[in-house]
Order: C-alpha cells, then sequence, then structure tokens
C-alpha cells in the first residue's frame, strides 16, 4: 500500500515521521528529514499500539529546504545502503537543531518544563568529515563493510570519508585482505566484527577481538575533558570524589588532577580497570565492580557514603539502578553527569530531582555529525 504526505518531524530515533491521512496511522521513515514530501510505501504492519508503524520512501516529491545531497556513495535507500551516517542527508544547522530538539523533548516527556532548563546550542564539531577515531566492521570474509538497518545485512563500503587519516588507512589494508578465508562465518553466524582505532597499528588486526572503549571523536572529547576540568576547579569543596564508570580513565585522569582530596574509580570492565591501575594516577583507587548489580549500592555504601563530589559516565542504558542510591551516597553535594542518551539521562536527572537535586547547567555537544547521536554534560547541586 503507498500513500503520498509529509515529513513532519523526525522520532527519537532519528527517523522521519510522517502521518498516513487514509488509515490515520502515523509511519516511521529512514532516509527523510522534516519537510520532505514524498510518496511512502507501508512495510511494516502496525505495532503494538496500532497507531505506528514503519514505511519506506518511494519517491521524493518535494524536497525539505534543509536537504542536501550527501558526500558519501554509501548513502542510498536500498537494501545494501550503508545507515551508519543517516543525517548527511540535511544540512549541518538543522542537524544541530534536530539533536537539540531530541533532549529537550526527552527532558518533557519525563516531567521537565524545558522554559526551565536553559538549553543552550548544541557545541558543533569543528570537523563534519575525517573526525572519528574508532570504528566496528563486519566481515563474513567476502564482504566487508558495516550493517544496514534496512536489511540486517553487511553494507559493502570501499571506504568512510568520516574516519580519520589513520583510520582510514586501517580500513583499506583490510580490505586489501579481502577474500579472507580466515574471517568467513560459520553457520551460526552471519558475520564476524573487526574493530579499528587510530592507536592500532596493520598487524594488530583481528576478527572478533574488542578494543578498549574511547570516545570516537578526540577534539570533542577534549572539549568534554575540559568541561569537566572547569566544573571542578570551580567547586571549592570537592572532597573525596567517587566516578561510576570510568572505563580506562579519560576523565579520571582530569578528577586526579583535581584539588579533590581523594578518588574512588569504578568500572565494570576488569581489562580497563587494570589498565587504569597501570597509569598510577594521584590518590586514585580503581575498583573492578558490577555497577548493575540489583544490590550495587548497598554493597557500596560503606566506601561511598562520605563522598562529596559524583562524576559519572554511563553507558546507554544510564544509571539504571535508582533504589537506595542516595541512601548510600549521603553527603553528596555535586553530581556531574556526562550522558550519551538522552532518554536514559532524562530519567535518571527526573529522579535525581524528584529527591531534591536542581539542574545546574547543561551543555550538548556533537560527537558524531550526520548521526542522531548527541553528548551531554549536566551539573546537578544539591537543593534539599
Amino acid at each position: 500500500m503507498k500513500f503520498k504526505g509529509r515529513i513532519t518531524h523526525l522520532s527519537q530515533k532519528g527517523l522521519g515521521v510522517v502521518k498516513n491521512e487514509q488509515n490515520q496511522i502515523t509511519y516511521f521513515v529512514f532516509g527523510t528529514w522534516p519537510g520532505d514530501i514524498g510518496e511512502f510505501e507501508i512495510t511494516d504492519k502496525p505495532l503494538n499500539n496500532k497507531k505506528f508503524a514503519y514505511a519506506k520512501l518511494v519517491q521524493l516529491i518535494h524536497p525539505s529546504e534543509q536537504r542536501q545531497s550527501p558526500r558519501c556513495a554509501h548513502i542510498h535507500l536500498e537494501e545494501n545502503g550503508c545507515t551508519g551516517c543517516p543525517w548527511m542527508i540535511a544540512d549541518y544547522t538543522s542537524q544541530l537543531e534536530q539533536k537539540r530538539n531530541r533532549f529537550i523533548y526527552a527532558m518533557q516527556r519525563v516531567g521537565f518544563d524545558a522554559s526551565m532548563l536553559n538549553v543552550g546550542a548544541v557545541q558543533p564539531a569543528p570537523d563534519l568529515y575525517g573526525y572519528r577515531n574508532r570504528c566496528q566492521l563486519k566481515t563474513n570474509g567476502a564482504q566487508l563493510g558495516f550493517i544496514s538497518e534496512q536489511s540486517h545485512h553487511i553494507a559493502p563500503i570501499n571506504d568512510c570519508i568520516v574516519l580519520n587519516d589513520a583510520c582510514r588507512a586501517l580500513l583499506t589494508s583490510v580490505i586489501r585482505q579481502l577474500p579472507n578465508t580466515r574471517w568467513k562465518t560459520d553457520t551460526n553466524q552471519n558475520w564476524n566484527f573487526i574493530e579499528l582505532d587510530d592507536d592500532m597499528q596493520t598487524n594488530d588486526i583481528v576478527i572478533n577481538q574488542k578494543r578498549p572503549f574511547k570516545q570516537g571523536n578526540s577534539i570533542q572529547n577534549s572539549r568534554m575533558r575540559d568541561w569537566l576540568r572547569q566544573k571542578l576547579a570551580q567547586n571549592p569543596h570537592l572532597g573525596k570524589v567517587v566516578e561510576l564508570f570510568c572505563g580506562s580513565g579519560n576523565f579520571t585522569q582530569i578528577i586526579a588532577e583535581s584539588n579533590c582530596t581523594s578518588v574512588i574509580a569504578y568500572e565494570v570492565d576488569a581489562i580497563t580497570v587494570e589498565i587504569l591501575k597501570s597509569r598510577h594516577l594521584r590518590n586514585v583507587s580503581p575498583q573492578k565492580i558490577d555497577l548493575f548489580d540489583p544490590w550495587i549500592w548497598k554493597k557500596l555504601q560503606p566506601h561511598v557514603q562520605d563522598a562529596h563530589t559524583l562524576v559519572l559516565d554511563p553507558p546507554r542504558a544510564g544509571l539504571k539502578k535508582h533504589q537506595g542510591f542516595f541512601n548510600s551516597f549521603r553527603t553528596l553535594e555535586t553530581i556531574l553527569y556526562i550522558s550519551c542518551n538522552p532518554e536514559t539521562f532524562a530519567r535518571d536527572a527526573w529522579f535525581f530531582h524528584q529527591q531534591g537535586w536542581s539542574i545546574n547547567e547543561i551543555q550538548l555537544l556533537d560527537l558524531f555529525p550526520h548521526t542522531p547521536h548527541i553528548e551531554l554534560m549536566a551539573e546537578f547541586i544539591k537543593t534539599q
């Protein structure tokens, strides 16, 4: 079934939203932008509430004024098209506007009054291409690329213009090794993965081996570290600092350089904890612990109950475990929250708000141009 309509806005996942006036169902459409007028074909049955479903763009009748031709040849609407940079179809100013909209909508949805939040503009990325310092590729031994959300199959590539020079050189080296019988998949898997980052050499390339996590945009990561450094310097009562989801120390180093009295840095992954220990940062005690354990706050209470400052940079799931949190952090005065997911941040921020905390500052930052991703830094202070 086909219908014509106009994309009115973007969903939380960055898909265009269009309403079919014939059946009054709203559809999510990949590869579209607010203002696009097109012909759409229904691809999925309605979702559980029967008000939403998925469609695909068949013909672009009138493009949005903000639409542009993507510079990457691998971006297209066919099933084998790369979907890694879906917003490359729009000018950068409108991308930043939509990222800010995503954050504000997430905050409003949980209960915040957006007019009270003082959310400024998104800090833009200085480089729109050649910025990414890591990536994960998929291969079956014959093909190599990224996974297309259109089909969940490998979208073959021969280049990636958002990778920085070091990663593009590694990508070229990987492509030259195809076909590769050592990378072939068995009957139980669709693909193997290869992780690249600009800290590796060509002989480090192997399949199915995770690389240590690091923020994917080095320049923007420096700005995040500068924000944290400034916030810590402005606080004369840092006292003991607890860091949750410390990784291998990207932000731990900044905390260690502050005037805090001590730092306990917690992380789930044992390998990154060992990396952090090997750095021998001043007054830092790295600890491995399951931060999603249902009883985590009770277990941590003896060690964190006298902390004055909390720094956290969780994965997309956010803080997640709320029960007993402030019973453990009894003397907490400041929370510095770095997030990669507006929806889980909003959930956690509302929990803080209900416990008598207010947002003193929010800074949005674009870590990955041409994607719906938005990074944010927020400072919470105790008001009750």
